[in-house]
């Protein structure tokens, strides 16, 4: 007898993924740069939460990104250790803000529309499209950058959070915001051509130290 569950829908390319997230995580940054109330405030640091533990551990499975070329990729190397450093900063992120869950608890029950219920969704959906990623270097390429994107309206996200808060909370929201400066730094580092390289003399990429 066949079953009478609908299929579920094909999980998102990468790229779309990333697109997603960007344009979930710039409604809750514009959501979250008004003022809220405290339990507003406490639901958001928890949406926040829940979503850098999801992009986080998605970041690792991008990192494993195949290319469609026929041709030797020398850069795969190069790309996976940067995507995965970036990972450990999204991790350190999520670490950042353990005290404030265990002093605090998880914020009330929310409208699934609210844009911060958005964001934890579309991380969540990541899991699933960067599960196995694949595809030619420039889908690789454009899901990096509208993920770089996704970062950067998680930081303004982050800032719009540090408005006002009490000060443990300030410390906490100010260690997740370097994390994610870090984050970024590996994904532009991850598609670096070999002619945007510092030149010869002039050093490495700077980079932030990784967290342990």
């Amino acid at each position: 007898m066949p079953s009478l569950q609908p299929a579920a829908p094909p999980p998102q390319r990468p790229a779309a993924a990333a697109q997603s997230l960007a344009e979930a995580a710039r409604a809750a940054a514009i959501a979250w740069s008004q003022p809220l109330d405290p339990a507003q405030h406490s639901r958001a640091i928890s949406q926040l939460y829940s979503t850098l533990r999801d992009l986080g551990i998605a970041t690792s499975a991008l990192a494993t990104c195949k290319t469609s070329s026929t041709r030797p990729d020398p850069e795969s190397t190069a790309f996976a250790q940067h995507v995965t450093a970036s990972a450990r900063w999204l991790l350190n992120a999520w670490q950042s803000l353990d005290g404030v869950l265990a002093a605090e608890g998880i914020g009330p029950a929310v409208n699934p529309a609210e844009p911060g219920a958005t964001l934890c969704r579309t991380a969540r959906q990541t899991l699933v499209a960067w599960r196995r990623p694949s595809g030619t270097a420039a889908d690789r390429e454009a899901t990096i950058r509208q993920f770089i994107t996704a970062i950067e309206f998680l930081s303004a996200a982050t800032f719009g959070l540090m408005a006002y808060p009490p000060r443990h909370r300030a410390i906490n929201l100010h260690a997740v915001d370097a994390s994610l400066a870090g984050a970024i730094a590996y994904l532009e580092a991850a598609i670096q051509r070999p002619e945007e390289a510092p030149p010869d003399g002039a050093g490495p990429a700077r980079h932030p130290e990784e967290p342990r």
